[in-house]
């Protein structure tokens, strides 16, 4: 064998024995100190030996070994010298990405907690593997499906009705049948909108420009001024209400009003009562039917006498409607009034003659 041979076979040798010492002692630190802890799970699925142990996300160390303990997974790990775990840390298995790989994450826990002392337990909690969100998401999907497939196969039917019923709608509206189908195909539509915003920009423009009423009010500074005064004026009012000046500021702050209008109703109810319970005139007036039945008798005897007098009736009737009775009693007044005049001329006898003679 030549000397180049055995020197190929050498190196090749060399780089298959340098390729096992790398996968044999990759883990294998001599000189650093580490410090092996332990934790329990329920499932550890995905995770191996040689996975990363971190810390708040910052590698910590690494698993050196997976087992079965009492139905329960163990996993021992280590930590390099120098990483403090506390009393409450937690360890929980986490996923690198949503493509795969897993490590061992430690939480930080308080600063009052003790720290952990090396061959420790480390306290766990349970995190969601990649197998069980599927078998969730799963059977969410099944659930909302299936109630969905059931929400449209109960719908179907109104659903294609209303579908043939909008369907109607749209042809009839592109038709220009009802209202508003005129309304979409009728062109004076436009030409009515568009004149009326032509007017409307026209008043728009009067209004900015202070023409009419509105216009005045919106541009003349005077309305402002006039209700800043008449403001001005009411909280000076208000003011003199409240400090008891004038008639009204007198009824506002003074007790006296008070008192008189409690006593008048009290007078008021004094009143009432005593009618309720018949005392008094007023009472009698209020609670005696027999006043009520003599009322309506004279009213009705009243009613009686009016209608004979209007008829004509009576001697009162015919001083109302006979004309003959006002003739005869100015003639007499007349003669008596004469007959007064004469008696101031004779004597007793003689004035007496006089008015028999005059009224015979």
């Amino acid at each position: 064998m030549s000397t180049e041979k055995k020197v190929g076979i050498f190196f090749l040798l060399a780089l298959i024995a340098l390729g096992v010492m790398i996968e044999l002692v990759e883990d294998w630190h001599p000189f650093e100190v580490q410090k092996d802890y332990r934790a329990y799970f329920n499932s550890a699925v995905g995770i191996k030996v040689g996975d990363p142990v971190r810390l708040a996300g910052v590698e910590a160390g690494k698993i050196k070994a997976i087992s079965i303990e009492d139905n329960r997974v163990r996993i021992d790990f280590y930590v390099q010298n120098g990483t403090t775990i506390k009393d409450d840390s937690l360890a929980e298995i986490r996923q690198t990405n949503l493509l795969g790989g897993q490590f061992l994450g430690i939480t930080f826990g308080t600063e009052s907690s003790p720290d952990l002392p090396p061959g420790s337990e480390v306290q766990t909690r349970e995190g969601a593997n990649i197998d069980q969100l599927i078998a969730n998401l799963d059977r969410n999907q099944e659930r909302v499906f299936g109630k969905l497939g059931d929400l449209i196969e109960d719908t179907k039917g109104p659903l294609t009705d209303a579908v043939g019923q909008m369907r109607n709608i749209v042809r009839k509206i592109d038709q220009g049948e009802g209202t508003l189908g005129r309304l979409v195909n009728d062109p004076l539509l436009y030409d009515n909108v568009q004149v009326a915003t032509a007017d409307l920009k026209v008043i728009l423009d009067r209004l900015e420009n202070g023409e009419g009423t509105l216009g005045r009010l919106l541009n003349d500074p005077t309305l402002y001024e006039d209700a800043s005064s008449t403001v001005a004026n009411l909280r000076d009012i208000s003011g003199r209400v409240r400090e008891g000046k004038g008639t009204v500021g007198r009824l506002f702050t003074e007790d006296r009003l008070y008192d008189n209008a409690s006593d008048a109703l009290a007078n008021i109810r004094d009143i009432s009562a005593k009618a309720n319970e018949g005392t008094g005139s007023l009472g009698k007036l209020v609670n005696d039917d027999a006043l009520y039945d003599e009322t309506l008798g004279t009213m009705t005897r009243l009613n009686s006498i009016t209608a004979k007098i209007d008829e004509g009736k009576g001697t009162m009737g015919r001083l109302v409607n006979e004309d003959d009775i006002y003739r005869d009693a100015k003639t007499t007044l007349n003669k008596v009034e004469k007959a007064v005049d004469g008696i101031s001329d004779t004597g007793p006898l003689s004035a007496l003659g006089v008015v028999l003679g005059t009224l015979f």
